[in-house]
């Protein structure tokens, strides 16, 4: 999402019926679908729901450039392209945490509802029914200091931030024995194309990256986080990062 891919989603709430006017969704679909990024802040509650979907009427782009870290970041933006969609995750949260993410993500962004009409699942068990029910996505402001436009060949993608957003696509991918459906979409609609990546992994600037948090769990002495991230990188990480070069040769 999003300036930190919605990483206020450490108070992601379980999906109960949406009958319950009290729960509303958000969709996230950048980092957040790699696990040790997403629980970085927060572990996962118990029953947290993942819902793997497609939202159409968007489109990814990287159009949000921090300096600090010197790196544009993923986002998402309405489009009148035919045929535009993102795939990405559900997460229901109740409603009245909704100030406090706006606050979060503050001014750089909106807020935006996702008609349940421009909705579709990868899977018939996770279809909603209800036409009431609100969907948000966060879409960055045109006007804010922090929109860069494509063009601004400068300001890069990093490719620590990218492999974790593509391997998070292969995670969701696996975990829902998608077939590849999951991944191939995420190739389709990354929106890479038009900007420039900078190779930074000898020294990764994103902070989510990995190696980033298994390093930082040793500094703080958590032997037991530590333990959890180096078997992570050792399997699943590597796994996810073979499939990401067979799908995007690189």
């Amino acid at each position: 999402m999003f300036r930190t891919a919605l990483m206020a989603f450490c108070l992601i709430m379980p999906v109960l019926s949406m009958a319950d006017d009290d729960y509303v969704y958000l969709f996230g679909y950048g980092s957040l679908m790699l696990t040790p990024a997403r629980t970085a802040t927060s572990p996962d509650p118990d029953g947290s729901a993942f819902i793997p979907v497609k939202i159409r009427g968007v489109s990814r782009l990287w159009n949000l450039w921090f300096a600090k870290s010197r790196q544009r970041s993923l986002d998402v933006e309405p489009s009148d392209t035919p045929d535009a969609y993102v795939n990405g995750l559900l997460f229901a949260v109740k409603r009245d945490q909704l100030p406090a993410f706006d606050q979060r993500e503050g001014p750089a962004y909106q807020r935006l509802q996702i008609p349940l009409a421009n909705v579709s699942f990868y899977l018939d068990r996770h279809k909603i029914n209800d036409d009431q029910v609100e969907i948000y996505f966060y879409s960055p402001r045109k006007d804010s200091p922090f929109y860069a436009q494509r063009s601004e060949s400068g300001k890069k993608i990093v490719m620590s931030y990218l492999n974790v957003v593509r391997a998070g696509c292969v995670e969701i991918d696996r975990k829902h024995q998608l077939d590849d459906r999951f991944v191939n979409d995420c190739v389709q609609t990354l929106g890479m194309s038009g900007y420039t990546i900078d190779d930074d992994l000898d020294q990764p600037r994103y902070s989510r990256y990995p190696e980033t948090l298994w390093q930082k769990a040793l500094t703080e002495g958590d032997e037991e986080k530590a333990r959890q991230l180096r078997t992570f990188i050792d399997q699943e990480w590597a796994n996810y990062l073979e499939v990401v070069a067979e799908k995007w040769g690189f």
